[in-house]
């Protein structure tokens, strides 16, 4: 994405975290940044740290209305979203057998149905310009079928990003839009943070080769590259921040 474009970039569950690193990032990249998040309140606090042209919506990425309006917003104000960062996940821990049929079903309508109702929102508006990036937050329990931390249905869940991502590359791509995904190890995020007893932490730590879990920072950083016009030839990609993680 041009800097001198007209348009903006819109984060989900971005007021805190991964999310709030991303759009940090961007914002100091000079772009015009949708913060939303479930947490409206939070959201706000975090557009007006970031201030210039940020703003802030409230956005629970379950409901395709609440999807479809946001973009109509950030459009109406900023212009044509140039970038869609899915960011917004959610979490659950346990054996498979004990996971609620509620819990699993939330799971997956943020983790994946959150993805399908944002770019059935902004898909059409990008295929018309010729151009658009979006841009999906895996994780490298994708692979490993859940981790040290998260559980199988979190990475079953991962799995189906990795697959849309691949998928909606292939259809997109000839129109100009790229989508590409991130796989990140383990964060320390609020979301991750509960999970993290000191004995979880140390056992990670040493499947880890660069002996530390990853940053917001760490993302972020990527996350702009792969919307960048610097990456205008990466398409359908799902890329690891795990510092060797998926080595061991």
């Amino acid at each position: 994405m041009s800097e001198d474009r007209q348009g903006c970039v819109l984060v989900t569950g971005a007021a805190r975290g991964i999310g709030r690193a991303i759009a940090e990032r961007f914002a100091g990249a000079g772009h015009r940044v949708v913060v939303t998040d479930l947490d409206a309140a939070a959201a706000r606090a975090c557009a007006d740290a970031i201030g210039g042209q940020a703003m802030a919506l409230a956005l629970d990425v379950r409901d395709p209305a609440q999807a479809a309006a946001a973009v109509e917003a950030a459009c109406a104000r900023h212009g044509a979203i140039e970038v869609l960062v899915n960011n917004a996940g959610r979490m659950t821990q346990g054996p498979f057998e004990q996971t609620a049929a509620a819990d699993f079903e939330a799971l997956l309508a943020v983790n994946v149905g959150g993805i399908y109702h944002l770019v059935q929102a902004v898909a059409l508006g990008m295929r018309q310009r010729g151009r658009g990036a979006i841009l999906n937050l895996a994780s490298v329990s994708s692979v490993r079928g859940g981790g040290a931390v998260g559980n199988v249905w979190y990475g079953a869940s991962k799995a189906a990003v990795v697959a849309l991502t691949a998928g909606l590359a292939r259809e997109l791509g000839p129109q100009g839009v790229r989508v590409n995904a991130i796989s990140p190890g383990l964060v320390e995020t609020e979301m991750v943070r509960p999970f993290l007893t000191p004995e979880t932490r140390a056992r990670v730590l040493t499947r880890f080769p660069m002996g530390r879990l990853a940053t917001v920072d760490d993302v972020a950083r990527l996350a702009l590259f792969l919307c960048s016009d610097d990456a205008g030839f990466v398409n359908g990609q799902t890329v690891a921040v795990d510092g060797g993680f998926l080595t061991q």
